[in-house]
């Protein structure tokens, strides 16, 4: 899936210039944790959070009164807080790539940019859960069985086409490895009535892959070991 297709478009940013004051204001008024800081041309050169501007006014303002708080803080610019330089990703970009990028860089949103370095747009965690949680079907209506499968060629085509047989629509497919050459996969498909899913569920009944279903508050676990 695209960041096109996911990342925030319409985004609120800073020049270096600005105070960490205006910034708060922005958080507050626009209800966002994360402001991208851009030169004249729209060329990313920092970002700031809301957490940089509350951890700022502590250490520069013990002992003083809110009214000299507010004050330094309206003196304050951005550039000598922000993170110079921040982890970006292009606009060319999937969101599986996003998600790569924020785990190994531990960060919790990507200023998004087009070839020549400009802000185009920013992606959070929550977009890419959004997206992550789209992809696997959860918020459709439906049944989601689980096997554990030998990483062979057809071992998936077997299982969609058991349930193709019964008249189920497949809603999403997920694989991954699970080491010793096995990979588990996830199936979520729909029937005309929960008769016809019943019909198709029990011709999983017995077979060794199968790990778990679930349905409508409904769980089915094949085997489990003890959690203590």
């Amino acid at each position: 899936m695209l960041i096109l297709d996911w990342m925030q478009s319409k985004v609120i940013s800073v020049p270096p210039t600005a105070t960490l004051l205006q910034c708060r204001k922005l958080f507050k008024e626009h209800k966002i944790n994360r402001l991208p800081v851009v030169d004249a041309n729209t060329v990313v050169v920092g970002l700031i959070s809301s957490s940089d501007v509350r951890s700022f006014a502590p250490s520069k303002s013990t002992g003083l009164e809110i009214i000299e708080l507010l004050e330094i803080m309206s003196e304050t610019k951005v550039r000598d807080v922000m993170v110079v330089d921040p982890v970006t990703i292009t606009y060319k970009s999937t969101i599986e790539q996003a998600a790569k990028k924020m785990i190994d860089r531990h960060v919790a949103c990507l200023p998004v940019v087009n070839d020549e370095e400009k802000l185009v747009g920013i992606i959070t965690g929550w977009d890419v859960f959004k997206a992550l949680l789209d992809i696997s079907g959860a918020e459709q209506r439906g049944v989601e069985v689980g096997f554990v499968v030998p990483y062979l060629p057809g071992t998936v085509r077997e299982l969609l086409d058991t349930l193709k047989s019964h008249g189920m629509s497949i809603i999403s497919v997920l694989s991954s490895a699970s080491g010793n050459n096995m990979r588990q996969v996830k199936i979520r498909f729909r029937g005309p009535d929960d008769l016809s899913q019943n019909v198709a569920l029990e011709q999983f009944r017995d077979h060794p892959g199968l790990r778990y279903w679930a349905r409508e508050g409904e769980f089915y676990l094949k085997s489990t070991t003890s959690m203590g």
